[in-house]
Formats: C-alpha cells, sequence, structure tokens
C-alpha cells in the first residue's frame, strides 16, 4: 500500500501480485489487487479480481460495493444494483448502499423506489445530508412541497454551506406550493358560493362561475377574466367572480389592476381572508417579502386554519432571518 500511496503502481501491483501467490484464496489481497487496479482504471482486470475475491467469500461487501461501483461506470446499471443489492443481503443497514441504489433508481426515473429507499437511510442516520438532499429534490419534482421543503430545512441546519442552495429551492416550493393551494381553495370556495347564491339568475351565474374556474385551472387566463367579468356583469358583489377575475389578471401579469382588485375585495368583504392571502401570494412573488408577510398575517388572523397561512408566514420569517439570497 506504501507504494500505491507513493505513486508506484507498478511496484505495489507486482507486491500484492506476490502475496496473492503465496496465498491466493486470501480475499484481502485480492480485493486490495481490485482497488489497485481500480485507481488506475485498468477496470476490466479490477473486476476480475473483485469477482474472485466474492466467490471465494460471497459476504465480502467491500468487493461487491465497488464491483458496483466499476459497472455503474461502465453503465452497467442492472449489475451494479445487484452488487449494491449483495452487500445490504449481509449487511442491511449499510447506508452507502441503499444510497448508490437510490441515486440510480432516481436516474432511471423511479423516483417513488428511490424516495423510498433514502427514506430508509433516514431510519437508520436522521442526519444523512445527501439523503435529506436529494429527498428535497425528489419530493419537489413530485409535487410534495411540504415533504420537500422539511426535508431543505433539515438539510440546512445539518450543514449550513447549503443555506443559499436551500433557501432558493424553499422559495421555488413555496411559490407552487401557494398556487397549488389558491387554486384548491378557490374551487372550494366556488362550490360553497354557488350552493348559497340567489335563485336570481343562480343557474346562468354558476354556469359561468364553473367555466371562470375550469380555464383558470387550466391556464388559460384571458378566457378566465372575459367570463368572470360576466359575471360581474349579473352580480357586480359576486366575491368569487372577483376574486377569478384578480388571479386571472396576475397570471396575465396585470399585477397593478391584480392588487386593486384583491384591495378592494379586502375593503368591501374585510371577514374574507381570500383577498389579503392573494396579496400575500403576489407580494411574495415580487420579492416584496415584509408585504406579503403582513398580508399572510392579516389572512391568519381572519381564519387561523385557512390553508397554508401558518406556513407561509413560518417560511417567510425563516427567509427574513437569514437574510434574502443573491439573484
Amino acid at each position: 500500500m506504501d507504494f500505491f500511496e507513493q505513486g508506484q503502481f507498478g511496484k505495489a501491483l507486482e507486491n500484492i501480485q506476490k502475496a496473492i501467490e503465496k496465498s491466493p484464496n486470501n480475499v484481502e489481497f485480492l480485493s486490495t489487487k481490485g482497488v489497485f487496479l481500480h485507481k488506475t482504471n485498468d477496470l476490466n482486470k479490477a473486476i476480475e479480481a473483485y469477482q474472485k475475491a466474492v466467490s471465494i467469500s460471497p459476504n465480502h461487501s467491500f468487493s461487491h460495493y465497488n464491483l458496483g461501483l466499476i459497472y455503474m461506470k461502465l453503465g452497467r446499471t442492472p449489475e451494479a444494483i445487484r452488487e449494491w443489492e449483495a452487500v445490504l443481503k449481509f449487511s442491511p443497514e449499510d447506508t452507502d448502499a441503499t444510497f448508490n441504489i437510490a441515486v440510480t433508481l432516481a436516474l432511471q426515473g423511479k423516483l417513488k423506489e428511490a424516495i423510498i429507499l433514502y427514506e430508509k437511510i433516514l431510519t437508520i442516520n436522521p442526519k444523512h445530508v445527501q439523503a435529506h438532499q436529494n429527498l428535497g429534490i425528489l419530493y419537489r419534482d413530485e409535487k410534495e412541497f411540504g415533504k420537500a421543503i422539511n426535508h431543505l430545512n433539515q438539510l440546512r441546519e445539518l450543514d449550513l454551506t447549503y443555506s443559499e442552495v436551500v433557501v432558493r429551492e424553499i422559495r421555488f416550493c413555496q411559490e407552487q406550493e401557494f398556487l397549488a393551494n389558491a387554486m384548491k381553495s378557490d374551487a372550494s370556495k366556488v362550490a360553497q358560493e354557488i350552493e348559497i347564491s340567489s335563485k336570481k339568475d343562480s343557474g346562468q351565474v354558476e354556469d359561468i362561475l364553473l367555466n371562470a374556474l375550469k380555464a383558470n385551472l387550466t391556464g388559460d387566463f384571458h378566457q378566465a377574466l372575459v367570463l368572470s367579468e360576466e359575471v360581474l356583469k349579473i352580480d357586480s358583489n359576486n366575491l368569487q367572480g372577483r376574486l377569478i377575475r384578480g388571479q386571472a389578471l396576475k397570471e396575465l401579469e396585470e399585477i397593478d389592476e391584480a392588487i386593486a382588485e384583491f384591495s378592494g375585495i379586502q375593503a368591501e368583504f374585510p371577514t374574507s381572508p381570500e383577498a389579503p392571502f392573494h396579496l400575500g401570494l403576489i407580494f411574495f412573488e415580487m420579492d416584496d417579502l415584509e408585504n406579503a408577510l403582513i398580508h399572510f398575517k392579516k389572512a391568519h388572523k381572519l381564519d387561523p386554519r385557512y390553508p397554508m397561512v401558518n406556513e407561509n408566514i413560518q417560511n417567510i420569517q425563516v427567509i427574513l432571518k437569514e437574510g434574502k439570497p443573491k439573484g
């Protein structure tokens, strides 16, 4: 090993080969030869050395693990997974082998299977930094934003060097989560509005509101705006019509008009949390976190159980405490 560390690879291999000739079934000598060949990128001969080791000692986890690394490097993914699974057969709590399988599955697009393995790692080692990091990204991609934020926050607590990246990822998750929950809330509120709407023009308003909501949820914001204005021609005080109009204006980047709409709703419906919630969302996306926090707190005061209000307040407070990320 001294020769190898000194860069004298030829002498290192010569010495380990002499040792193997004296003890041909010594798995430690064979695996050491595998390491030397692996490090010098003689991968085919390294595979032979490691395979010889595991043929003598099938539970030699070190050789199985390194075989997996070589197969992965060569693009032989099924064989890589097979070797790491062999490690787990004898050492079921080996987090390195579990992690490598999880990474490989994620690269194959098998995100749910990868998530299960990363979660298993955290049951063994709750402070596994890379497992938290990868779960944060996978849950984000699966649109499970609450879980993503949870793992990203734990990543930041474990390693402050990730702080700036984590803040950026959390903000992205928050934006997506806010939008998803706003849409869910609107669907519920529209249903309530339709149920209690007056009989006068109720059928017409109901149909238009449903179509406006559908347009809003499917991203056809021009149509949502047109339909919401049709509702308001029939019933100028229709709360859901105004909320849909405000959202459509925001998505069409008519930000000043959207702010004016939601501010008007807030003044005319002072007990309703929807308007301050949407204003909070707008200011958050404008990177005006102080104003976003003010409006989310207003929504919370009106309805402490309003979806995502507590989480939004807490997350913005964390961002403000740590300072805004660059860029």
